[in-house]
């Protein structure tokens, strides 16, 4: 990336960017590349240029070609599982998702781009619910360029920590959440 020299960042951003509507690659290493590259601050706002864009483009995507573009980027178990939140709107609901570490938040874009929403509140839900999980990969990222083990660690563990709390349960948070969803 720094091979680009000044466009280096825009590099990183785009790299970002694609990361979201092709999915290939899991962002939170892209993310802690950001922190460790470009030190936690730059790299926390490179990443959400990158990941509002891209989440920007694959919402209009499915708006655009609507699912014709979803069941290209989005696996079919994935659109199965969650494919309730494209008869409901539900802000508060898809922020949640947003927030949890783990979830597919790409797919969810494509998904939530076949609902009513609007794009501002669309972006608006994305953006802050991507915030955490971002600011916590840069974070590692920055604190292993900088030699400081310790609070890499110490991040790394937290982190480890959430995801798993939220891989072991996350039957039973998908399930809550679909029921009270259906309840609206």
């Amino acid at each position: 990336i720094f091979s680009y020299g000044a466009y280096a960042p825009l590099v990183y951003i785009l790299i970002q960017l694609l990361q979201v509507i092709l999915a290939p690659i899991p962002g939170g290493a892209i993310e802690f590349l950001g922190g460790y590259l470009f030190g936690v601050k730059a790299g926390f706002i490179f990443s959400m240029i990158g990941l509002v864009l891209g989440s920007w483009f694959a919402f209009s995507l499915a708006r655009i070609f609507e699912r014709l573009a979803v069941e290209k980027f989005v696996s079919l178990e994935t659109r199965k599982k969650f494919g309730y939140l494209v008869s409901h709107e539900g802000v508060i609901f898809s922020f949640l998702l947003f927030l949890i570490p783990g979830f597919p938040k790409d797919a969810l874009c494509y998904l939530l781009g076949l609902t009513p929403m609007h794009l501002g509140i669309f972006l608006v839900i994305s953006t802050i619910g991507r915030m955490p999980g971002t600011l916590m990969a840069c974070l590692q990222g920055g604190k292993a360029f900088e030699h400081q083990y310790k609070a890499f660690l110490t991040l790394l563990g937290i982190s480890a920590m959430v995801i798993l709390v939220f891989y072991i349960y996350h039957d039973e948070i998908h399930h809550l959440i679909k029921k009270l969803k259906m309840q609206r």
